[in-house]
């Protein structure tokens, strides 16, 4: 038998899956298809787990497979932060779209928990049950819009392409472990540092490390398995999108860090020229398909894909430095995108939906302060300043400069030069354009989430250092592997 250690370890696992059953009863006796308490309740939930995962009770490794250290709470964190503000957006939205609201907030709990274990696993196996519980949970979460065939189309393309995903990612398990001897990253980890793997074991090796990498880089969205991405951002309802497109990728950035970073830290050095022609290619066909896109959700897809682009050169570098900056951008990269697609989902009506970035024109005029945090959001992404995106881009190809990767960052910067025409495109629709949707009705509680991601988005890029100081300490441990 394990040693488990004290349960208080896996407190914010427990809590995330025990609230998602609780929130499940409670919605079961629930007769109103508008009643809002479940969504308080989610609320309360994920406010404890965010507690929970910031001041735990003590660190350490529950069970030898989940950590309880900085990086788990940092990450914990984000997500609960990240699914609390797609539940504002939701409260008003949901019962607008159609959406059975039964199902709803306990799957998005659960999601929430499958990421917690994706950021707090220190075992191969026990990651990818933690990737698949979120799977599974996101896979329904796309399709729960059950009347409308996009969002049926969206969710079957994203399960049959996560499947494919899921299943190559566990071959890479199987040889690793051939190699290693254990699925325990610590293990690994030792393996590599006393250097007995060669001859065929090598061949495995790369093998395995490569499909590892194929199955997270799905996850993430990173060229060339970015194809899922534009078609399920669109289909999905908004709501899933937002969390889609900042949680599920700041959980597969967490694997990714303790993964590439910690058990696969002796032969950094061979992965990181695979990592970059990724970065490359990643920022490269995200902006350059963005360019030609007229739907502001698939916009918003090759955006994130760009993005992701971005947040691989903290891993390329390799470094303290570039992990740390990871995850920061990790945080405003989501302040940034939470705010744009909460516009969307302000403005978004049953059988007025805002899909095409024509839809914002003259918003300017008509809602001027969802235009106004619109336009932060687009600059911010842009890489403007003093925005958090720009401050995030900054520490990210400080540290790719530092450790060498000089034509990386070139690449970075083109990249950012060329999302300025779709991003400042959005801008110009929204004051130089007329026509548009004509919203009279407000949403307060989607007003209140945007209005805080906003916020949050100016916020971050004017006082960095709390959380790049967060972000520091978080990946501290990471370099030396669980």
């Amino acid at each position: 038998m394990p040693d488990f250690g004290s349960w208080s370890l896996a407190l914010p696992l427990l809590l995330a899956c025990g609230w998602g059953l609780l929130v499940l009863v409670v919605e079961m006796f629930a007769t109103n298809p508008r009643f809002t308490g479940v969504a308080w309740l989610t609320l309360v939930g994920l406010g404890g787990l965010a507690w929970t995962a910031a001041f735990p009770a003590e660190s350490g490794v529950f069970a030898g497979v989940l950590a309880a250290d900085a990086l788990a709470s940092y990450a914990i964190v984000l997500f609960a932060v990240f699914a609390a503000v797609t539940v504002f957006f939701s409260v008003e939205y949901v019962p607008d779209a159609g959406i059975v609201r039964g199902e709803y907030y306990p799957i998005l709990l659960f999601a929430v928990a499958g990421l917690a274990v994706m950021a707090a696993a220190t075992d191969l196996v026990v990651l990818f049950l933690g990737l698949e519980t979120m799977s599974m949970a996101v896979y329904t979460l796309a399709g729960i819009q059950k009347q409308s065939l996009r969002s049926n189309e969206a969710s079957l393309k994203y399960f049959l392409l996560g499947a494919f995903a899921s299943a190559v990612l566990l071959y890479g398990v199987a040889m690793l472990y051939a190699v290693a001897g254990s699925t325990d990253l610590g293990a690994i980890r030792a393996a590599l540092d006393a250097g007995s793997i060669a001859g065929s074991d090598a061949l495995i090796l790369q093998l395995g490390v490569g499909l590892l990498l194929v199955g997270l880089g799905f996850k993430v969205a990173a060229v060339p398995f970015h194809l899922w991405a534009p078609d399920v951002y669109e289909g999905a309802p908004t709501s899933v999108t937002a969390f889609m497109a900042t949680a599920v990728k700041a959980g597969g950035f967490a694997a990714l860090a303790r993964t590439v970073l910690g058990a696969l830290g002796p032969v950094h050095a061979d992965i990181a020229p695979l990592l970059a022609a990724s970065a490359a290619a990643t920022m490269t066909v995200g902006n350059l398909i963005a360019l030609r896109q007229t739907s502001i959700k698939r916009m918003l897809a090759y955006s994130s894909v760009a993005h992701t682009g971005y947040m691989l050169v903290g891993l390329v570098a390799g470094t303290t430095a570039g992990g740390a900056a990871l995850l920061y951008y990790l945080a405003a990269y989501g302040a940034m995108n939470l705010a744009a697609f909460g516009v969307v989902i302000a403005l978004s009506r049953r059988g007025q939906p805002c899909d095409a970035i024509d839809d914002l024109a003259g918003l300017g005029q008509s809602q001027p302060m969802l235009a106004v945090v619109m336009t932060l959001a687009m600059v911010s992404l842009l890489g403007m300043p003093p925005l958090a995106g720009f401050v995030g881009k900054f520490y990210l190809f400080a540290a790719a400069l530092e450790a060498g990767y000089t034509w990386l960052v070139v690449v970075a910067v083109l990249n950012s030069v060329v999302s300025a025409y779709y991003y400042l495109g959005v801008v110009r629709a929204m004051y130089f354009e007329e026509g548009g949707l004509t919203v009279a009705d407000a949403r307060p509680h989607a007003s209140v989430a945007v209005a805080a991601a906003a916020v949050a988005t100016v916020a971050l890029g004017l006082a960095p250092a709390g959380l790049l100081t967060a972000a520091t300490a978080a990946f501290a441990n990471v370099l030396v592997g669980p």
